[in-house]
């Protein structure tokens, strides 16, 4: 008679582990269904609407790489030309800065919910600010470019007005983020309103707000080529002519010319504001 030994078996398992197997299947709430659901829809309903097409898809890539090719190549004759206009966009981006700057830091404090005197201050701050953002920049560059004419001016009072609802939300948000302690403090020492703005609330926000001015300064970069092209001058104008007439080497020296200002910009700024951070 021979002995039957029983089938090796693995290691027992743990009570966490046994209970983790009798654990019943949960199945996603049906609210997560609902919301997943929606937000197909939403992506069905878009694409419906902006009619994405295969079609054109295929027209698009042979158009494109036709259009590439009669860029190439760069026009080097045309390098040294666009100094001037790169200098002006800088100065229009700059200028343009400092006005949205000034503009953004009273609207600020009136829309902050830590600084703002009353509520309803602050839900009409927030609504002016909110207005402003609602139009874009290039709608302000044609209204400044049909009041007072083409020129860089024009493209400065657009960036100055268009960022301040923007630079605005931005502070206010910073300002709102500061640690309240500091601000008491100085209160209780029987400070005026002023004495608590310049040395409880400015110091705690001003490294976020000035890295907010930063980015702003990059964005009125890239936005300050674009205004050009409705007459407010810089480089954009510069790109617009060269399309207009069908000089497309030109157009690429002036493409490059811009990738090459915007880099220069961004790593600048990110450097500047890595010290401040």
């Amino acid at each position: 008679m021979t002995a039957t030994t029983a089938p090796p078996t693995g290691p027992a398992l743990t009570p966490a582990q046994r209970s983790a197997l009798l654990r019943p299947v949960s199945f996603p709430h049906p609210l997560t269904i609902l919301w997943v659901m929606i937000f197909v829809a939403l992506i069905v309903w878009a694409i419906i609407g902006v009619e994405i097409n295969p079609q054109k898809l295929q027209r698009f890539w042979p158009n494109i790489f036709r259009f590439v090719g009669s860029l190439w190549p760069p026009d080097n004759s045309f390098w040294l030309e666009l100094i001037e206009p790169i200098l002006a966009t800088i100065q229009m981006a700059f200028l343009g800065t400092l006005l949205s700057m000034v503009l953004s830091f009273p609207f600020a404090l009136l829309a902050a919910r830590n600084t703002s005197p009353h509520m309803s201050v602050y839900q009409t701050s927030r609504m002016v600010l909110n207005i402003i953002r609602a139009v874009p920049s290039l709608v302000w560059a044609i209204i400044f470019v049909a009041a007072m004419g083409f020129g860089p001016f024009a493209g400065v009072l657009a960036l100055g007005v268009g960022q301040v609802g923007v630079l605005g939300k931005l502070y206010s948000e910073a300002i709102e983020a500061i640690n309240s302690r500091p601000v008491e403090a100085v209160r209780a020492t029987g400070a005026g309103v002023l004495q608590v703005f310049s040395f409880a609330v400015i110091p705690q926000a001003l490294p976020l707000m000035l890295s907010y001015t930063l980015l702003d300064f990059e964005s009125n970069i890239r936005s300050a080529t674009i205004l050009g092209i409705v007459g407010a001058g810089g480089i954009g104008f510069e790109l617009q002519a060269a399309f207009s007439q069908f000089k497309f080497h030109q157009v690429l020296t002036i493409l490059i010319e811009i990738v090459l200002l915007v880099t220069v910009v961004d790593q600048l700024s990110a450097y500047v504001r890595r010290r401040l951070i």
